[in-house]
């Protein structure tokens, strides 16, 4: 709580959900006025999502601030004038964590098809809901839940987004992961948990154009990390390539062990240019354009390839070390136990490949021939 609140003062978790004026809220200024609020932009938050991965601990990372960086997003930009007056700034200093809570058992990628109920009571003036999420970082311990109901009918027009404070009608359990619990990764249970009609986010049925809007720069943000996590992976076997003897010679001296250097080394900047031509067109547009999803995709899918590239030619690298938890291997092999999370949440693999053809499918000119 300690760490997760001078973090959150410094401007961290605030600069984590991307440019605007959010970032005025910060009574110290961006990192003690490093960068001022009106300047900052997407490659500034580039940088600090790499920095805040640097230390190779992705569950602590996520208890810091990954429930927040993901949830805060939808209230910017969607949140009633009371939601940004009364729970916004607690939730950008670090005092009170807020949960994206749309995943289900029943639905993962396939968001339609989710189950979670939101009916109106007698009144008319209180929602009554009750359903569950699964797999929801920072469930065990936030203050709000930003869920993801149906309202209405089926399919994703009868599905509408709500604020859920806290309540004993809530209930949790921890879901031990591949990485640290300390992520708060949960299982809810909201049984008849009742809601004030005012915590709508907009009007119902609008809540899947809010969860895709917000994929956008999720999606983003991960792959941000996870090039940063890929690079410094691979700058450790590269390390050990020059200083490690074998046969009497230098590793990096295989032509084996060059040939899987050079695959990491063009996966990494082949996606590395891609980002930053992704977060140079965000700068112009924001996270929002006429094919700016397919591309952030098409990066997700690209980057989560390239990190089982480089977890797996790493641990091959640097041999028994790469399995190792500590020492000289604790940085690959905390790799290569994480790295498919990443091609899981926010999106599947299958999914962002299917996602960034379709686009293409759709901007094709029906008169194009060979």
């Amino acid at each position: 709580m300690e760490v997760r609140q001078r973090l959150a003062q410094a401007g961290v978790t605030a600069m984590c959900c991307g440019p605007g004026e959010h970032l005025k809220l910060i009574p110290g200024g961006l990192c003690g006025g490093v960068v001022k609020p009106e300047e900052f932009d997407y490659l500034h938050e580039m940088v600090v999502q790499e920095e805040r991965v640097r230390n190779f601990c992705p569950g602590w990372e996520d208890g810091v601030d990954g429930a927040n960086g993901i949830s805060i997003t939808v209230i910017l930009k969607y949140g009633k004038d009371w939601m940004k007056k009364e729970i916004l700034k607690p939730l950008l200093l670090g005092q009170e964590v807020c949960a994206l809570a749309i995943t289900e058992a029943y639905a993962g990628s396939d968001v339609a098809s989710l189950r979670t109920t939101a009916v109106k009571d007698a009144s008319g003036e209180h929602y009554v809901i009750n359903g569950t999420k699964k797999w929801i970082t920072g469930g065990a311990y936030c203050s709000w839940y930003v869920t993801a109901c149906r309202t209405g009918g089926k399919s994703h027009g009868g599905i509408s987004m709500i604020l859920v404070p806290k309540s004993g009608q809530v209930k949790y359990n921890v879901i031990k992961t591949k990485y640290s619990s300390s992520a708060g990764t949960a299982f809810l249970m909201y049984e008849d948990v009742v809601v004030p009609t005012r915590n709508l986010f907009q009007d119902e049925g609008k809540g899947f154009q809010m969860i895709m809007s917000n994929f956008n720069h999720e999606r983003w943000f991960i792959c941000v990390n996870n090039i940063a996590r890929a690079r410094k992976c691979t700058e450790e076997v590269f390390k050990w390539a020059m200083q490690r003897k074998v046969f009497g010679q230098k590793l990096v001296e295989q032509p084996v062990i060059r040939e899987k250097l050079a695959q990491m080394f063009s996966a990494l900047e082949t996606n590395t240019a891609l980002l930053y031509q992704i977060t140079h067109t965000m700068n112009s547009i924001g996270t929002q354009g006429a094919d700016l999803g397919g591309r952030i995709a098409l990066l997700k899918y690209g980057v989560t390839r390239a990190c089982h590239l480089v977890g797996d030619n790493a641990v091959q690298i640097l041999g028994g070390r790469g399995v190792t938890r500590t020492g000289m291997g604790r940085i690959v092999e905390t790799f290569h136990r994480f790295y498919k999370v990443p091609s899981i949440y926010g999106g599947s693999e299958e999914i962002m490949a299917d996602l960034a053809v379709r686009m293409a499918v759709k901007g094709f000119p029906q008169e194009a021939r060979l």
